[in-house]
């Protein structure tokens, strides 16, 4: 017999509607709220400043007023109808930052679609079109992007408090917090990512110092010695792909990022299980960078050191494309073994940080096997050597790892390093600093130009105003299509081991005949794939970076005709191009033995010598490939990203003022305060910024 069902009603209070009922009167209360907010957004398109209006506006603005009465009133009554169920409406669950950056993500798909390659489902793309069209595709999508920057950022420390903490610590940035809020004021966002540039700059105090020296130099034992620690592991090969940071940190710890951009705290003991030859051959574990903190009091100011093994074969190609391998540093010590002799991997190593600025330092490390006139006669020497192969003028400090001989590294680090630190710093801060008053002059021009863009109604435009958008467009375009590009060069790199061993095998081949040998050795096959490997990455970067200086100048001659002084430089993209992650194999190809074979012909020695690579390293080869494209397309996200947001924060700037001064910019003018703001940036007097220029260095 079924059970009888309970009565509800008999827990109901008189007039309490049932759950559904209830739940239908909370949704039709919220559906009504919402059809009001639509009449809300009518009444206010009159104000809006949308380009693409949807109503005749035909209501006056009293009658606005008197609509909105009626709102309130119908609103009233619906919380009163809620209040008669004893409801009350729903707390709000959605952050607003989030609905903004959904929104931005849909903006971001919709500016995607408008890229030739979609734009071809609705026709032909005249081919004069492709390049503005990409231009207005990253026009668009940098504004997106700067919106998006800037959602982030105040959800956590926004400029001002930023700006507000630097000046805490003792930074003079009194003219940057005043353009600050004179550019917040005033509406002027182009202004907003070269201050947080600026910022960033002056908020990062770190002095990078990349060691450099071949195999067994003694780097590591030096830098244990330096910080009083042994977290380096010593006497085993490292991976030369692999560079280590060495930052102040309260206690010791280890962070590894792998080429998929994940990060991993591990215990400093596991290290050598990923920066070593023996316990990561080739790197397949795909490390690509490992930052220690260490607990030093000589790193507690800032001097990070960063542990590179060296550049091997790259330091004696030399070319403008192997400064990409180089780390990111502000000072090179390379170190020269006391019981070798300098050769051109030394020599090219000093002239590739030369070529790329990057200011350096020679230590001649294990200087306690040698005795003291021995010493002498050895720094001697090696000073010669590079005053004859360099035109270098260089002191050589002799160092050692040994506590017996640690005067001469406590010596180095007090009188040659520490100054150092000192001088790079007050050369950053100086360099900041004049940048300050360049962006000062570019802000008062943006505000005269609103002051005065009703009176000018477009006649004082540059010649070619129309010609200077097109090309800021275009340079936008151009950049904007770099990530691509790399990306597309990295994937047809990770997926292209045969053709390596094609071009391996025409290497050996060629080498043979002209060697009249009949053997190559392991040694030998392992330089070639390393070389066609590296040939076909510097062809992409090689290309990448002419497109990236014709951007530069392009944006230089744009600034020059509009009267800027407010300009990136060459070096700027210098500094970008850094870090690129190196390939290294697990392991060398077998010994290859044509005599057998060379009376065939060289097609047929070719294909011999293809086949045997192919089977000794073929299948290591492709898994190695896919891990190096893997580690360069999270390199080439974090590359693109700042070559972006280099041009767009310059080309953004200079859009933004064509529009000013023609007119057609739809800013709102509180004319008192806008005069205001540009007295208090006109007379931030040459004194004020003399002494913030000597303060800086």
């Amino acid at each position: 017999m079924p059970e009888p069902v309970p009565d509800l009603t008999l827990n109901r209070h008189p007039g309490e509607l049932n759950d559904p009922q209830q739940r239908h009167l909370r949704v039709t209360c919220q559906y009504i709220d919402k059809l009001l907010s639509d009449v809300e957004h009518v009444l206010h398109a009159a104000t809006s400043p949308s380009p693409f209006p949807r109503y005749v506006v035909d209501i006056t603005p009293a009658q606005t007023r008197a609509i909105e009465d009626h709102i309130r009133r119908l609103r009233s009554q619906l919380l009163r109808t809620l209040a008669w169920q004893h409801m009350r409406p729903n707390s709000p669950e959605i952050p607003a930052t989030r609905a903004v950056m959904t929104d931005l993500a849909f903006v971001d798909i919709a500016v995607e679609e408008l890229k030739p390659g979609y734009m071809r489902g609705y026709g032909a793309v005249p081919e004069d079109a492709v390049s503005e069209l990409n231009g207005v595709v990253y026009e668009l999508r940098s504004l997106v992007a700067g919106m998006e920057r800037y959602v982030r950022q105040e959800l956590g420390t926004n400029l001002e408090a930023r700006l507000r903490k630097l000046e805490e610590t003792g930074c003079d940035v009194d003219l940057l917090r005043l353009m600050e809020q004179i550019v917040t004021r005033q509406g002027l966002v182009e202004f907003r990512s070269r201050i947080d540039s600026l910022a960033s700059r002056l908020e990062d105090n770190d002095l990078e110092v990349a060691l450099f020296g071949r195999v067994s130099s003694g780097k590591s034992s030096l830098l244990n010695a330096l910080l009083g620690t042994d977290v380096l592991p010593v006497g085993i090969n490292p991976i030369t792909a692999v560079p280590t940071k060495l930052r102040y940190g309260t206690s010791l710890r280890a962070t590894v990022t792998y080429g998929d951009g994940r990060n991993e705290i591990v215990k400093v003991e596991d290290l050598p299980g990923l920066v070593t030859e023996q316990e990561n051959p080739g790197n397949l574990r795909n490390v690509v960078r490992v930052v220690v903190e260490v607990p030093s009091p000589r790193l507690r100011h800032g001097i990070v050191l960063v542990d590179t093994p060296g550049l091997g074969s790259l330091a004696r190609r030399g070319g403008a494309e192997t400064l990409a391998y180089l780390p990111t540093c502000d000072l090179a010590l390379l170190l020269i073994d006391a019981g070798a002799t300098l050769n051109d991997e030394d020599i090219g190593t000093l002239r590739l940080l030369y070529e790329a600025g990057i200011p350096a330092i020679v230590l001649l490390s294990k200087a306690d096997l040698l005795a003291e006139g021995d010493l002498h006669q050895v720094v001697g020497y090696i000073q010669k050597q590079l005053q004859h192969e360099l035109g270098l003028e260089m002191n050589v400090h002799p160092v050692s790892s040994l506590s017996s001989h640690s005067i001469l590294l406590d010596y180095f680090f007090e009188r040659e390093l520490l100054p150092r630190f000192d001088q790079a710093r007050s050369l950053r801060n100086g360099s900041v600093a004049r940048k300050i008053g360049t962006l000062r002059d570019s802000v008062i021009a943006a505000l005269e130009t609103n002051l005065d863009r009703k009176k000018r109604g477009g006649h004082n435009l540059p010649t070619d105003a129309q010609g200077l958008e097109e090309r800021l467009r275009h340079v936008t375009g151009m950049i904007g299509e770099q990530r691509t590009t790399l990306n597309y060069a990295f994937l047809k790199l990770a997926e292209s081991p045969e053709a390596v061993l094609s071009q391996v095998a025409d290497t050996a081949l060629r080498w043979m005949r002209t060697h009249s040998k009949a053997r190559v050795t392991s040694f030998q096959l392992s330089e070639w794939i390393h070389d066609a490997v590296r040939q076909d990455l510097e062809r992409s970067i090689g290309s990448v970076s002419w497109v990236s200086r014709r951007a530069i100048d392009t944006l230089l001659s744009v600034a020059q005709e509009m009267g800027r002084t407010d300009v990136p430089a060459q070096d700027d993209l210098e500094v970008l191009l850094r870090d690129m992650p190196r390939f290294e194999m697990a392991a060398l190809p077998k010994d290859i033995n044509t005599s057998h074979w060379m009376f065939l012909g060289d097609s047929v020695v070719r294909a011999k010598i293809r086949n045997s690579l192919r089977q000794s390293i073929g299948e290591l080869l492709q898994q190695e490939l896919h891990l190096y494209g893997r580690a360069l397309s999270q390199w080439n996200q974090q590359f693109a990203s700042k070559m972006e947001f280099l041009v767009s924060s310059y080309a953004d700037a200079y859009r933004v003022q064509l529009h000013r001064i023609a007119g057609t910019s739809k800013d709102a003018i509180d004319a008192p305060q806008l005069e205001d703001d540009l007295a208090r940036l006109k007379n931030w007097g040459v004194d004020e910024i003399s002494n913030e220029m000597r303060t800086h260095g």
